[in-house]
């Protein structure tokens, strides 16, 4: 666990991973993964409480249910989306910070709290960004155990959080938004619910969790 969370530290989490940082962390999960000490990790109470996304082998922002809803929609085009977004939001020194997912077994809920850095710059003067601020897109979602490594999860609701209140100031009134996604993805996909993802717990102790998503996309977390 120490040298993934190593790899993890010196590759930005995974962010600017060099082909051989890529290479080194997937065999160390490889390794977690085989030796999972908790057995049916779905329905283990570790599986409970806030978690901090320290590295992933793909877009960090994927962490949230709201992209998990967006790809299931969007199929095949979905890493266009992606690699758009990304570039969106890592311009003049935008990106992702941290990254913290709730899990409430009980409740049937998991939470994703996503702090977003965003800029905007005028490329004749330079590229150099004329204001930046942050803020949170936090993202509740249905969870539901399938079986023992298995969760169901649809997208609920997206709310805006504006925790750099002085950037703006005009659009203060959108700190608190909080958007139905589901009924938005329900109108467009034409369904009765919102779209069904499903997140695999393939590690479990009491200090971390690998999860990966149907395509394979891995995600490492810490407990808070």
């Amino acid at each position: 666990k120490k040298r993934l969370v190593a790899v993890a530290a010196a590759s930005g989490r995974g962010l600017d991973a060099t082909a051989a940082q890529k290479a080194s962390a997937a065999a160390l999960v490889d390794a977690l993964v085989a030796a999972n000490p908790t057995p049916d990790p779905t329905t283990s109470e570790l599986v409970n409480g806030d978690w901090e996304l320290v590295y992933s082998d793909t877009h960090l922002f994927r962490s949230s249910p709201f992209f998990w809803g967006v790809g299931k929609m969007m199929g095949s085009t979905a890493d266009f989306f992606y690699a758009a977004h990304s570039h969106q939001t890592g311009m003049f020194g935008g990106g992702v910070g941290r990254v913290v997912q709730s899990i409430d077994v009980a409740a049937g809920t998991l939470v994703s709290d996503c702090i977003v850095k965003a800029s905007l710059g005028i490329p004749l003067l330079g590229f150099s960004p004329v204001f930046s601020g942050f803020g949170s897109v936090i993202t509740k979602g249905r969870l539901e155990p399938l079986d023992g490594t298995r969760f169901s999860v649809v997208a609920e609701t997206t709310t805006v959080r504006q925790d750099d209140t002085s950037v703006i100031p005009a659009l203060n009134f959108l700190n608190g938004t909080t958007v139905p996604v589901e009924d938005a993805m329900k109108t467009v996909g034409g369904g009765e619910a919102g779209p069904e993802a499903f997140l695999d717990v393939t590690f479990l102790d009491d200090e971390m969790r690998i999860s990966k998503l149907e395509d394979g996309s891995v995600f490492v977390y810490q407990r808070c």
